[in-house]
């Protein structure tokens, strides 16, 4: 049998799409021509592959057992927009109203199946709330992630199942009649394969992103830090990350893939993701979250000196007023935590007022901050190491009595000043007695933010979870960001007092308006 007798009957009887015949063609063109250069007849050549009947079938065995699953997928795109088009086709502009407003209705539908979902995330928040920056974002998002796609795959199903039996009944459309053109068909291929480049670039971002934090796992691990919870669900994040980047990359590359194997790991995967989920919970809920540092981290001072004149004044956060009639200037000091911190000062003048900045101007992981947070971490606590400094004003009792006059002024003359006292509402999630000190859980209606707060023992006497409390600030600072977190870093609780106001009639202070 001659090549050309060969490669004729092969294309006859391969029972394959004609891309894929011509694909096989070419090969074995191209394997007879290298035999036949290895000294062996065309004929000789053409022998070696054996029958015909018995090659066609074992490439086309071949050829099933790897067909790819994103081939398999455009595929079905292009079939599903095929009978689009001809249902577009084939309608009255009034069957094409009736049908959009179906289609509205339907997606109102999947929309309202997403309120149990929201509830279900507000309950993960909730979940989390002990757990200091960014952690228990981390943990938030690791929740978020796991449910909206969930809900997305879940919705897209739903969606092409209620559509493909409402509209795209096989009965109802003969393909044979109208069909895409095939120009149009390779501009959508083209198109598929851009967007699928475009996504492969973020996934990358995401994979080594997740490397990173698998790499943080493991050394945490390997010190005796036991979240297997979190360990597991990002181990979960970073192979459905992988699986589908595989997937992506094949479809670009036109590259075959077994169908039950990718999806055996994916369904296994999603299993892990929600067992890790559940671990983190149990072992969030066994960690203490403090907004403080260790106790056995001691503090830093630095230290400046000012001369004194009558009329200057000291604007800034000042917590302390310190007397030493001995002093005839004034000392500033900033008392820091200095685990990995160092601290500077960025004093400005301005006439006769100075304003007490400050700057972190270096933060380094050094061996001490990293075997205390390891220490904090196989204990079960989470503490704060970003505190802000505590500055003290040091001098005679005469020159404080005058800065602190001169600050009064200071403040209460600025013309946008509104004022220092001012009113947020919170909900009490929890009451926690740790020792001397005392911890509110609080959640705010305006953000959904939840976050554990020190208060004093005699403001909390009569408090108790889940209702709403007004609590009442007071700060000389007059910019306070509206997150949570600033709001009690920067301001004194000087009273809690009870609400039975719906949320929408809440009081909602704005605080002063402006800063310094």
């Amino acid at each position: 049998m001659t090549k050309k007798e060969f490669l004729n009957e092969l294309k006859n009887k391969l029972n394959l799409d004609s891309k894929e015949k011509e694909e096989i063609i070419k090969e074995y063109d191209a394997l007879i021509e290298e035999k036949k250069k290895n000294h062996l007849s065309e004929k000789k050549a053409v022998a070696t592959f054996g029958n015909v009947d018995e090659l066609v079938k074992e490439l086309e065995k071949t050829r099933k057992k790897h067909n790819d699953v994103i081939s398999k997928l455009s595929k079905n795109i292009i079939d599903t927009m095929e009978k689009i088009y001809i249902v577009f086709q084939n309608k009255t502009p009034l069957e094409l109203f009736k049908m959009a407003l179906e289609i509205l209705f339907i997606f109102f539908i999947i929309g309202l199946c997403h309120i149990p979902l929201t509830l279900l995330e507000k309950l993960g928040k909730v979940i989390f709330y002990f757990l200091s920056k960014p952690l228990n974002k981390i943990f938030y998002f690791i929740w978020q992630i796991a449910l909206e796609t969930t809900y997305l795959v879940l919705s897209i199903i739903s969606f092409i199942r209620i559509f493909k039996s409402r509209y795209l009944n096989t009965k109802n459309i003969n393909n044979s009649q109208v069909a895409i053109p095939s120009n149009l068909v390779n501009i959508l291929v083209v198109f598929f394969k851009f967007l699928a480049i475009i996504i492969l670039f973020i996934i990358s971002a995401y994979l080594i992103i997740m490397a990173i934090i698998l790499a943080l796992c493991i050394y945490l691990l390997i010190n005796k830090v036991t979240y297997f919870g979190f360990y597991i669900a990002m181990f979960s994040l970073f192979i459905l990350g992988t699986l589908f980047f595989r997937l992506l990359y094949n479809f670009v590359i036109d590259h075959p893939q077994k169908n039950n194997k990718t999806l055996g790991i994916l369904i296994a995967t999603f299993i892990l993701l929600g067992l890790g989920c559940f671990l983190a919970t149990t072992e969030v809920a066994q960690t203490t979250f403090l907004n403080e540092a260790p106790l056995n981290v001691n503090m830093e001072t630095l230290k400046e000196e000012i001369p004194f004149t009558n009329n200057l004044t000291l604007v800034g956060n000042i917590s302390n007023f310190i007397v030493d009639d001995n002093m005839k200037n004034i000392e500033i000091s900033y008392n820091y935590f200095p685990t990995g911190i160092k601290l500077k000062t960025n004093f400005i003048k301005k006439d006769n007022e100075v304003y007490l900045n400050w700057q972190f101007n270096k933060f380094k992981i050094s061996k001490d901050l990293i075997d205390q947070i390891l220490n904090d971490l196989q204990a079960k606590k989470i503490y704060n190491y970003y505190l802000e400094p505590q500055i003290n004003v040091k001098s005679s009792a005469k020159i404080i009595n005058l800065l602190k006059k001169n600050r009064q002024n200071y403040y209460h003359n600025i013309k946008e000043y509104s004022k220092c006292n001012f009113i947020r509402t919170y909900k009490i999630i929890d009451i926690i007695n740790n020792n001397d000190q005392t911890f509110l859980t609080i959640t705010s209606p305006l953000d959904d933010d939840v976050i554990t707060v020190k208060i004093k023992k005699e403001l909390i006497e009569d408090i108790t979870i889940n209702n709403y409390y007004e609590f009442t600030f007071s700060t000389y600072q007059s910019y306070i960001d509206t997150d949570i977190d600033e709001i009690f870093n920067d301001a004194d609780v000087i009273k809690i007092t009870k609400t039975d106001k719906k949320i929408a009639e809440q009081t909602q202070d704005a605080s002063c308006s402006v800063f310094y």
